[in-house]
């Protein structure tokens, strides 16, 4: 069996004992409150995930900022040493450049290194959709399939991840650019909670609006079972500091299949950044 290792970022979402199973690695990535700079390295804490959302709540403003190619060579340079290696499946190219760096940083470990190779997967996605692909790529090597089998079957089955969320308050998309400062006015005097995918490009892509968060709950639950691909019966719900709003959709899944493996997980700071406290995201392999 190739010698190699599984890589994500702080991007993803993904079930603790997953991690556990597989051994899957993470790359840093930075965020800010206000002046302040952190270096995630692992998952915050419940504690802490829960000030980082509640700053954010109180008008802390929180910032994200690119791994540089630098930091790719310098993080995984004793891998490329021994020989070890690596699939990476990065955040969406379309939200991050991040896909681009990991290029650089891949060209120059394999020039240094001559028995070494890292294969990185552009994800198409975020959150749990990179957490599902991570599992099913850990699945694939744990069931004996090489280093370039593995990623030709993540390039092929990315296009399946579907993301079906929505937020709680727009102004956070509006922060970075995602929205328009109307539309976020709007939204947030009426009580809109604006259904989104992330699209074919990996990009935001706004989908409907629903009054309040149990027609959203539902809106999200119709796309699942509209487009699921019954063979992979595990998903993500993914939420910023809102496990009530997440038990709804996952609550209104089961009445409907009893059979589907549903992981829970907070959204991470690096995404919940631009989100928001609030949102609620499906994550699943479609038809």
């Amino acid at each position: 069996m190739d010698n190699y290792t599984i890589f994500v970022d702080l991007a993803c979402d993904i079930d603790k004992d997953i991690i556990e199973k597989y051994d899957i690695k993470f790359i840093p990535m930075n965020y800010s409150i206000d002046d302040n700079e952190y270096v995630s390295k692992s998952y915050l804490t419940f504690d802490e995930m829960k000030d980082f959302y509640n700053k954010m709540r109180e008008g802390h403003i929180t910032k994200t900022s690119q791994i540089t190619p630098f930091i790719y060579v310098e993080y995984l340079s004793d891998y490329a040493k021994r020989g070890e290696n690596i699939l990476y499946l990065t955040l969406s190219s379309g939200l991050s450049n991040t896909y681009n760096s990991a290029l650089l940083a891949k060209g120059e470990l394999e020039d240094e290194y001559k028995d070494f190779k890292m294969m990185v997967v552009d994800s198409k996605g975020a959150t749990g959709g990179i957490g599902l692909l991570a599992e099913i790529a850990s699945k694939n090597k744990e069931n004996g399939m090489s280093l370039e089998d593995n990623y030709n079957f993540m390039d092929s089955i990315k296009n399946k991840l579907k993301h079906w969320f929505y937020v709680d308050d727009l102004k956070y998309l509006k922060r970075g650019g995602r929205v328009s400062g109307s539309k976020a006015f709007i939204a947030q005097t009426l009580n809109i909670k604006p259904i989104m995918c992330v699209d074919e490009e990996g990009k935001l892509k706004a989908i409907g609006k629903k009054i309040g968060s149990k027609r959203s709950a539902m809106a999200l639950v119709e796309k699942y079972f509209e487009t699921r691909d019954e063979k992979y019966n595990f998903i993500y719900i993914d939420h910023g500091d809102d496990i009530e709003s997440a038990n709804i959709v996952k609550r209104l899944i089961l009445e409907h299949d009893k059979n589907v493996i549903i992981h829970m997980t907070q959204i991470c700071p690096v995404i919940g950044s631009h989100s928001g406290p609030g949102t609620v995201a499906l994550c699943h392999i479609s038809k």
